[in-house]
């Protein structure tokens, strides 16, 4: 048996599967048996490149020269060499030049020689490798096993590589019936995710044995995501499998998640088109193929590659006129590009073969509730000769459009034709008066003859709850399933991350033994703090290494961090009583009861808080402490007690914020950056640094939702650290939306850095970090003292420098004014229209103005702002203009 694997190994390293295959179809399952154990791990030599050896440069002659008259000849000379004045040092002289180039043109062939043995050095590597697979493969005695061997786990080891041209060599080896069930197990275990490559195997065995074509969906995706040449047409059209796999081509989400990438987008699309061209295939069943998966709906990349196809298609109008419900279905897609293809189609059907009333009321409701102007405009035209009768239902719809430039559309088109209503249209339209805008309402009661609607009150804003109790401590069952998410899900709730810190010291405290238990199977695999901290808590030995203070690591990490890094080592040998700093509330703030118990316990036991785990407490008292608390604190004779007993008598100390302009750069987009003067306060809670370094970041990104949880009783100075991270995140990261949340429950003064903080999160291009900003100010503006205008002043002037896309801030603000903020609306809207007035028009601005007269009439505001009055006494009728003169007349109201 030495000298046959010898000869396999040696047939192994020529990578010649025909002598392999041959061979091996001549032993025994006995034999087969036995190599199967010199094989499974086997590594075939690396094949190393052949060297490169050029002959040598053969002597080049002197070149001739004319001896009279006048010649230019261009001398290189290098270094302090001289150019040459006589004949015969010229002729040297090029000749040396010559034969420099001829190295030079050397060296790059012998270099391109050189890549091309290496290249051809990996391509027998792989080679040998792959006949390695495959002769175990061969060897393996039952196909069941075989399929199992090339779906092993890596754990045990990687499975044999394999390819379409083993095929013919295992078929002599093992036999149809062996290869048959190779095949079909294989399909059978054909996932999503599996390779191309084994896909390309088991492809090229099915054929092989002449199975019939597969029927997953999984094959169907690797079969139009194979690779199989160009043209793709002709290909497909000898394909005896295509037809069978052109119907999963429309209706299995994986296929179309296939067809939609890069490679595939561009080949599928014109072999179907020419396919259909020559009637290999019939374009009905593919336009009808295409709307269905249109109408199916999915990503955004999927749906753009049917749209694509069905295009290409040009579908006749005889050939969409059987499709007219897919068609209308296709008018609320998401993507306005469908939506337009369906209407344009709609239109085309309808200008041959007049569609009935019924599609045409579906149409209106459909099309006069779209965002998109221009097709809600198109179908007002569309509407002007049709009975507006049969469409009552979708112009209801329309006029509550949220656009009001184009609900006031919708309702111009009623007003011009009321004559013509029936009593039943006008009834179902008079319903919708009292809904309406006031204005809306108004006009078109008004028009129908029926009384004006009662005004709708203004939403009232209810005061703002206290900050709710912290979750009962956590035992050890519920401190696992904490950890549990917390560390699969990351660090990102603050809640949960002081909630579990409380639950590990009370675990260390407890039973050592049974947190050990409890605790070990969820014990990450990788180091790190929390891997530290529950070492720790089990009562063994953790290391974990100071966080190396930096300029880019932020201020805020460095506090959360090191109070956490300092708990290792006392979790391991002495763990506290408590912590100082667990909050008693969501909001963070601790209470002071509690700190002065613990303080008093440490002056009496002799053992002192940790310094982080202090300084953090300090932080999160109330603004406002029970004037006991601070007699009892004056008893205390601990440092940490003195330290607790000096920040009570000290009072509530507010840092200093303003703003500053960080200049655009080549690199980077301008900023306007919160600044922060905090003296009295602990040095960890300052930042000095210029502008332009505090808008300069290290990665990874901070975790901002647990900030705002330290320092909850100063809100300004947690939002001068949030703001340069949250102006960064305006485009690119994601700053999630909690911290937004913890500066709404925050206490303290806001100032700047709070203002331009909800200023950059209401212009997110994320709709969450939005609409988290739009409920953060409904909250704030509940808040007694609260005053919008600093946040509307950043608006203006981010928007008119456009720092920020102004049409996004829209959306936060018009949920605000619907939860009953209008005031808040009307302080961030009249001072941000000062600065964008005077600056260019832009989007957006016509609905802002809009937003300023709807929240100016919810709070009876008469004040014009600045420039106001100008762009209203405008003769011209454009949106800007017809908005401008709607709030001067809220105002005068």
């Amino acid at each position: 048996m030495s000298d046959l694997w010898d000869e396999v190994r040696v047939r192994i390293d020529a990578a010649d599967l025909d002598a392999l295959a041959d061979l091996l179809a001549g032993l025994d399952d006995a034999d087969r048996t036995v190599l199967t154990g010199h094989l499974d791990g086997h590594q075939p030599a690396h094949a190393e490149p052949e060297p490169v050896v050029l002959p040598p440069l053969e002597p080049e002659p002197l070149p001739e020269l004319p001896t009279s008259g006048s010649f230019t000849i261009g001398l290189v000379t290098f270094g302090d060499e001289k150019p040459p004045t006589d004949l015969q040092g010229i002729r040297e002289h090029i000749a040396r030049q010559r034969t420099r180039e001829r190295e030079r043109q050397r060296g790059w062939e012998k270099r391109r020689l050189e890549e091309e043995a290496r290249w051809a050095a990996r391509q027998l590597s792989q080679r040998r490798v792959a006949a390695t697979g495959f002769t175990l493969i061969a060897c393996t005695q039952k196909a069941p096993d075989a399929v199992k061997l090339l779906h092993r786990p890596w754990s045990a080891g990687p499975g044999p590589q394999v390819s379409p041209e083993m095929v013919p060599g295992l078929l002599r080896v093992r036999g149809a019936a062996w290869c048959t069930t190779l095949a079909r197990g294989l399909l059978r275990r054909t996932r999503a995710n599996t390779m191309r490559g084994r896909w390309a195997f088991t492809e090229a065995l099915l054929r092989a044995v002449g199975a019939d074509p597969p029927d997953t969906p999984a094959a169907a995706a690797h079969y139009v995501a194979l690779y199989r040449g160009t043209p793709l047409a002709p290909i497909l059209a000898a394909d005896p499998w295509f037809d069978h796999m052109l119907a999963y081509l429309f209706d299995v989400d994986g296929v179309a998640n296939t067809l939609a990438r890069q490679g595939e987008a561009r080949e599928w699309p014109a072999a179907l088109v020419e396919l259909a061209g020559t009637g290999r295939i019939e374009r009905g069943p593919l336009i009808a193929g295409c709307l269905r998966r249109l109408r199916t709906g999915g990503r955004q990349g999927v749906m753009k590659w049917y749209l694509a196809l069905v295009r290409d298609l040009a579908p006749t109008t005889g050939e969409l006129t059987g499709h007219v419900q897919e068609l209308i279905g296709l008018l609320a897609a998401p993507l306005s590009t469908v939506a337009d293809f369906a209407y344009t189609s709609l239109q085309a059907v309808h200008r041959v073969a007049r569609l009935d009333p019924a599609a045409l009321a579906e149409i209106t409701a459909h099309m006069l509730c779209r965002p998109e102007k221009k097709l809600v405009r198109a179908h007002l035209a569309w509407l002007r000769p049709v009975p507006l009768d049969d469409v009552a239902d979708g112009l209801a719809a329309g006029l509550h459009h949220p656009a009001p430039d184009l609900a006031e559309a919708v309702l111009d088109l009623v007003e011009a034709r009321v004559a013509e209503l029936s009593e039943t249209a006008r009834d179902r339209l008079a319903a919708e008066a009292p809904s309406l805008d006031g204005t809306l309402g108004d006009r078109l009661a008004k028009a129908l003859g029926t009384a004006a609607p009662a005004s709708t009150p203004a939403p009232v804003l209810a005061a703002a709850d206290l900050p709710t109790l912290m979750p009962p401590p956590l035992d050890l069952g519920g401190l696992a399933g904490e950890l549990s998410v917390l560390l699969r899900n990351g660090d990102t709730d603050p809640v949960r991350h002081e909630a579990v810190l409380d639950g590990l010291v009370r675990a260390a405290r407890g039973d050592r033994d049974l947190a050990t238990r409890v605790l070990e199977p969820i014990l990450p695999r990788w180091p790190g703090l929390w891997s530290a901290l529950i070492t720790a808590a089990c009562g063994n030995h953790a290391d974990y290494p100071a966080q190396q203070v930096t300029s880019k690591v932020p201020r805020f990490s460095m506090l959360i961090e090191g109070r956490a890094t300092e708990l290792i080592p006392l979790l391991f040998r002495q763990p506290p009583p408590g912590l100082l700093a667990t909050p008693s509330t969501v909001a963070g703030h601790v209470d002071p009861a509690r700190v002065l118990s613990l303080l008093e316990r440490a002056d009496r036991d002799g053992w002192q808080p940790a310094t982080g785990d202090l300084t953090q407490a300090l932080m999160r008292l109330p603004r406002e402490v029970d004037p006991a608390i601070h007699t009892a604190a004056a008893r205390l004779t601990s440092p940490a007690g003195r330290r607790f007993a000096a920040w009570l008598a000290a009072g509530v100390i507010d840092p200093r914020t303003w703003i500053e302009e960080v200049p655009a750069t080549a690199y980077s987009s301008g900023m306007r950056v919160a600044m922060l003067d905090a003296p009295g306060l602990p040095s960890e809670f300052s930042d000095a640094r210029a502008a332009r370094e505090r808008s300069s970041f290290g990665w990874p990104r901070p975790a901002l939702a647990l900030w705002p949880m330290v320092t909850p009783s100063h809100r300004e100075l947690a939002a001068a650290h949030l703001q340069p991270y949250v102006a960064a995140a305006l485009e690119s990261p994601d700053p999630g939306t909690a911290f937004l949340d913890g500066l709404a429950a925050a206490d303290g003064p806001a100032g700047p850095a709070t203002a331009v903080t909800l200023a950059y999160a209401m212009a997110n291009r994320r709709e969450s970090v939005r609409l988290a900003a739009g409920d953060a100010l409904t909250t704030l503006a509940s808040r007694p003292g609260w005053d919008s205008t600093g946040v509307g002043v950043e608006l203006g002037i981010l928007a008119a420098s456009d720092r920020v896309v102004l049409r996004r801030t829209l959306q936060p603000l018009t949920e605000a004014l619907k939860a009953g903020a209008h005031d808040a609306v009307w302080q961030i809207t009249s001072a941000a229209l000062p600065d964008l007035l005077a600056a260019k028009a832009r989007p957006g601005l016509p609905e802002l103005l809009r937003l300023a007269a709807d929240a100016a009439r919810a709070g009876h505001h008469t004040v014009s702002p600045a420039g106001l009055a100008a762009l209203a006494s405008r003769t011209d009728r454009t949106q800007l203009t017809t908005a401008a003169r709607k709030l001067a007349e809220a105002l005068r109201r």
